[in-house]
């Protein structure tokens, strides 16, 4: 896999504790983006494939037992973003408060300014 993907920017989200690794991936883009810029190649070969497209925004959570590692998928439109949390979080809650932030955003965002 090119690790010219790796982007800084996402290290925002990712404090090596709580999220672990986040992915950027589109609907028929493949990966985006991904940090940390180690991140092994059969997480990224999860979702390098992982497409699933939604109106508006959605969440879900996926564990993987080959991998024994928990992840929190955000869908928005076309783009994937999936964080890899630990695994003794609670993801709903989490992927909750993700979801409510994006429509909060999103609303704020599209405030008419005429």
């Amino acid at each position: 896999m090119d690790r010219a993907l790796a982007w800084e920017g996402l290290s925002i989200v990712v404090d090596g504790v709580v999220v672990r690794s986040a992915v950027v991936a589109g609907f028929s883009e493949g990966i985006l983006a991904y940090w940390p810029p180690g991140l092994e190649d059969r997480v990224l070969n999860i979702f390098n494939k992982f497409y699933i497209q939604v109106p508006g925004h959605a969440y879900l959570v996926l564990y993987s037992l080959r991998l024994g590692r928990k992840f929190l998928i955000v869908l928005t439109g076309e783009r994937v973003l999936a964080l890899e949390i630990d695994k003794r979080l609670n993801a709903e809650k989490m992927g909750e408060k993700l979801l409510d932030s994006l429509r909060k955003l999103e609303r704020l965002f599209s405030i008419d300014e005429s």
